[in-house]
């Protein structure tokens, strides 16, 4: 096939022009969503009132955790179809389409259940407030209703970034966070529907953009076709993407929850510093966009050049993507530290919470050199096929945090401790992964990849 199915072509061409190229609607793709995420609460809080942000907000812990298993569900599909279109082999191609799609299906059929079944439960946990509670509930149930347009939106862009497009998965993300803006103002403006129009605009929203990604997959020119009667599970090809999504799923609600549990320990230091650590959580989110970005398409560009056996050129990316990543966050250090007493006041006009979040943007301005080392070897590695041990490193950082904050912060009693405890448990999860990746890690991924995918470019390459 020559390839001439792939919309990049990441196997060949300059190696770090050309990731860097089909980064950009990835990063351009991270802000909108970035925007998309707060758009509900936007507008039920300009044009409703208080207790309906706050149903809303009440709601995000939970859709946090839905969304992550969803995005880390993709990785998989992501994976897994970039590896057979790398191949050129149409067959297998086909195959792990017709797979994910299914997957998608039932997958969908099992949140939208469980969430149904469990909503109540989960607010209260969260101690959603009784006055706000019936909102909340209101809310969530219909985005539970809504789940298979936004697992066909991450599963299919999975599978398009896979064939080497991260354009359309952009495009269809924009189209959907405009409408999902358009639809809140019209639902609570001009209907009156209030927390549930918004709720409503949401879903409807997803289910287009999932509409959109089935049609150009079937009209892109891929040379494969997703069909009703083409659905159905090949065993090899679950167990690929599943093997890989599902702990990257369970990777994401584990920092989802440490997060949680953190939380508990920042509420302990009242609400100046709540409002504080908000901000530098959101800067710091903002600020490793462009790493994210580069990361998330060296998987891509590992699995297809894995697809090749072309291990040479695999290393030159995952290098060159690091000592980018790192050379980046050193600019991006300096920048943290330079505008650590400005850039709170984007959010905030109150000196207390200024002054706290400045110390934490200096702080965590330091994550910065390394975080990009960490996010490219874990993406590297799934993009090889190993899942499980990025799995752990990244749970070891995440569940770090909770007894280095509670030492740090709670017991010494001094609130600096719970950014000092961020940036060490992610030191810690760097060293983590490259002490795996670089004492044989890599070689281990590339020799059960050989094993599992006995093609003749795997016999050529031995040779």
């Amino acid at each position: 096939m020559a390839n001439r199915h792939l919309k990049f072509d990441l196997t060949r061409g300059p190696v770090f022009s050309t990731l860097l190229r089909f980064s950009l609607p990835i990063f351009a793709g991270s802000i909108v969503s970035q925007l998309y995420n707060v758009a509900d609460s936007v507008v039920v809080g300009q044009f409703v009132n208080s207790d309906a942000i706050a149903a809303v907000a009440a709601c995000a812990p939970v859709m946090t955790i839905m969304n992550m298993f969803m995005i880390g569900l993709s990785t998989g599909s992501n994976v897994v179809i970039a590896q057979r279109a790398g191949s050129g082999d149409k067959s297998a191609l086909q195959k792990a389409l017709n797979t994910v799609s299914l997957l998608t299906l039932v997958c969908s059929a099992i949140v939208t259940i469980l969430g149904l079944a469990l909503h109540k439960p989960l607010l209260t946990a969260t101690g959603t407030p009784k006055d706000i509670f019936n909102d909340a509930q209101l809310y969530i149930v219909i985005i539970f209703i809504g789940t298979v347009g936004n697992m066909v939106y991450n599963m299919g862009s999975g599978v398009l970034r896979g064939m080497g497009d991260s354009s359309w998965p952009f495009l269809f993300l924009l189209l959907c966070s405009v409408l999902n803006v358009i639809l809140d103002l019209v639902a609570v403006i001009l209907l009156g529907w209030g927390v549930w129009g918004v709720a409503l605009a949401t879903t409807i929203s997803q289910i287009i953009s999932g509409i959109g990604i089935i049609i150009r997959i079937n009209n892109g020119g891929y040379g494969i076709q997703l069909g009703i009667h083409g659905l159905r599970f090949d065993k090899f090809e679950t167990r690929q993407i599943i093997g890989i999504g599902l702990p990257a799923g369970i990777q994401n609600i584990g920092n989802s929850l440490a997060a949680i549990c953190v939380q508990a320990y920042v509420n302990g230091f009242g609400e100046n510093f709540m409002a504080a650590n908000s901000i530098v959580q959101k800067v710091d989110d903002f600020v490793n966009i462009p790493v994210m970005a580069i990361s998330t398409a060296l998987c891509t560009f590992v699995g297809q050049n894995m697809g090749t056996f072309n291990l040479d050129r695999i290393k030159k990316g995952i290098n060159q993507s690091i000592l980018f990543t790192v050379l980046l966050g050193v600019v991006l250090c300096g920048g943290q530290i330079a505008l650590r007493n400005i850039l709170p006041y984007a959010f905030t006009s109150e000196r207390a919470v200024i002054d706290i979040a400045s110390t934490g943007l200096f702080i965590m301005s330091f994550q910065c050199i390394f975080h990009g080392i960490d996010r490219c070897l874990v993406n590297a590695m799934r993009g090889a096929g190993k899942s499980v041990v990025p799995m752990i490193t990244a749970q070891f950082g995440a569940f770090s945090r909770i007894p280095l904050s509670y030492f740090l912060a709670v017991y010494a009693n001094d609130w600096l401790g719970i950014f000092l405890a961020m940036l060490i448990a992610a030191l810690l999860r760097c060293i983590a992964i490259g002490v795996y990746y670089f004492c044989g890690g890599w070689k281990r991924a590339v020799e059960r990849f050989r094993e599992l995918h006995k093609t003749p470019a795997a016999e050529n390459a031995k040779n």
